[in-house]
C-alpha cells in the first residue's frame, strides 16, 4: 500500500536529477532492501522538520537504515558532490556560467547542543556553539560550507576556507565580505589566486540597511531558518553539521527546477 505523501517528498523529475548521483543504478553488492528514493525522502523530512533520527515516521524505512546512508554519503563527500552537480545544472538553467566568477563569504553563529564534540563562545554574538562559515554565489546557494567552534575568528578561518574554495572553483575573480575579513586575506587572495576582496562599507545609520551584494548571503542565512534541523546545531560532529546544510540546499535547489 502506497503511503501518504509528505511535503518534503521529491517528485519524479527531482528524483531523476538525483538518482544517478547516488549510485541508484549500481549493480555491485547485494540488492538493496529499501528504495533509495525513500531514504532521501526520509532525510529531507528530518532536516526540514527537525525530528530526531529515532522519531522518523514509521512509514519511512527504519531510522538505522536511513542514518546508515546519511553517514555513508557524509564520509564519502557525496552530499557535497551531489550539491555541486545540482548547483552547476541550476546555474545553467537560469542562464549563468556553470562556474561562478563572483562570491560572498560570511559566518553565522548558532547554538550547539550538548551532544556536540566541541563548542566555543562567540563574544560578539553572545552565542555558545558553532559557526557556519559559508561561501555563496550570486544566486545565494553555498559553494562551500565549513563548521567550526564559535570562538574562532572569521579572518583566520577564512584562509583555510579560501584554499578549499579555489580547489573546486578557480574562476572566481571577486569576493565580497564584511569588515571581519580585513587584513591579510585581501593580499593572500590577490597573490595566490588573482582574486579581489571587496569589503562592504560600514553603515552607521539606525535600522536595517541593504548592503549591495552582501544582502545575498544574509538571505541565505535566512533560508536556513526554514529547516528546523538548522535552527540549532544538533550534530555531534561538525562534518555532520556541514552535511545538513548541503542537504537543505539540495532540497531548495531541486524545488527551483520545478
Amino acid at each position: 500500500m502506497e503511503r501518504k505523501k509528505y511535503k518534503t517528498d521529491i517528485n519524479d523529475n527531482q528524483w531523476e536529477k538525483v538518482s544517478n548521483l547516488l549510485e541508484n543504478n549500481s549493480k555491485i553488492g547485494r540488492p538493496r532492501k529499501y528504495d533509495l528514493r525513500e531514504i532521501i525522502n526520509a532525510i529531507f523530512y528530518l532536516v526540514h522538520t527537525g525530528c530526531q533520527w529515532r522519531e522518523l515516521p514509521h512509514d519511512f524505512p527504519p531510522w538505522r537504515s536511513v542514518y546508515y546512508y546519511f553517514r555513508k554519503w557524509k564520509n564519502k563527500e557525496t552530499w557535497f558532490l551531489v550539491h555541486q552537480m545540482i548547483h552547476c545544472n541550476l546555474r545553467k538553467k537560469v542562464g549563468k556560467n556553470p562556474e561562478p566568477s563572483g562570491a560572498m563569504i560570511d559566518s553565522q553563529s548558532v547554538k550547539a547542543s550538548q551532544m556536540a564534540e566541541t563548542r566555543g563562545f562567540d563574544g560578539n554574538k553572545k552565542v555558545k556553539g558553532r559557526k557556519r562559515h559559508i561561501v555563496t554565489d550570486t544566486l545565494g546557494f553555498p559553494l562551500l560550507v565549513k563548521v567550526h567552534d564559535a570562538n574562532l575568528s572569521d579572518g583566520k578561518q577564512a584562509m583555510d576556507i579560501i584554499k578549499s574554495l579555489f580547489f573546486w572553483f578557480n574562476a572566481i575573480k571577486i569576493i565580497w565580505a564584511d569588515a571581519a575579513y580585513k587584513g591579510e586575506l585581501a593580499d593572500y587572495l590577490w597573490c595566490a589566486f588573482f582574486c579581489k576582496l571587496v569589503i562592504a562599507p560600514t553603515i552607521k545609520t539606525k535600522g536595517f540597511q541593504v548592503v549591495p551584494k552582501r544582502w545575498i548571503i544574509e538571505r541565505t542565512f535566512g533560508w536556513f531558518q526554514w529547516d528546523r534541523r538548522l535552527n540549532i546545531d544538533y550534530e555531534r560532529k561538525s562534518k555532520s553539521a556541514e552535511s545538513m546544510v548541503y542537504i537543505a540546499s539540495i532540497r531548495k535547489m531541486l524545488n527551483r527546477f520545478t
